[in-house]
């Protein structure tokens, strides 16, 4: 078998055994509405769309977007700074806290259930090889 064919063959194992519901979930909570809110919540001073737009790195379009959706939704606030008017600061409603706050809880309970399921010893190993391959593919 070639290099190819076997990294093919490799590739659709991979594939077939990420578990994908979890981690679209964790990706949500990592770099979109969950990211933004706890962001904002632990945030020390003033935050706005540029601010987020480098930390997530995304286009301030982008964070425009999301940021519309969360006011919408009564997560967060837009106003005016009281340093610089001109500028628009972000802020977390208690609304945005509580759903920062349940979704910490559901990403805790599906990881309750690894635990239960997988010994821990296999999900560090399982951690371990994912750092190392998290590595490679960065260089």
């Amino acid at each position: 078998m070639s290099k190819r064919e076997d990294a093919q063959e490799f590739m659709e194992k991979l594939y077939s055994c990420i578990p994908r519901f979890f981690y679209s979930e964790i990706e949500t909570i990592q770099r979109g509405v969950g990211f933004t809110l706890s962001y904002l919540e632990q945030a020390d001073g003033e935050v706005n769309a540029g601010d987020l737009s480098k930390k997530l790195n995304v286009s301030t379009a982008r964070i425009a977007a999301l940021l519309k959706k969360m006011e919408q939704n009564g997560w967060i606030t837009r106003r005016a700074s009281q340093e610089d008017a001109r500028r628009i600061v972000v802020e977390i409603t208690p609304a945005g806290i509580a759903l920062v706050d349940e979704m910490r809880e559901q990403t805790l309970q599906k990881i309750e259930l690894l635990l239960d399921q997988i010994s821990r010893e296999d999900l560090e190993t399982y951690i371990r090889i994912s750092r190392q391959m998290k590595t490679v593919m960065n260089e």
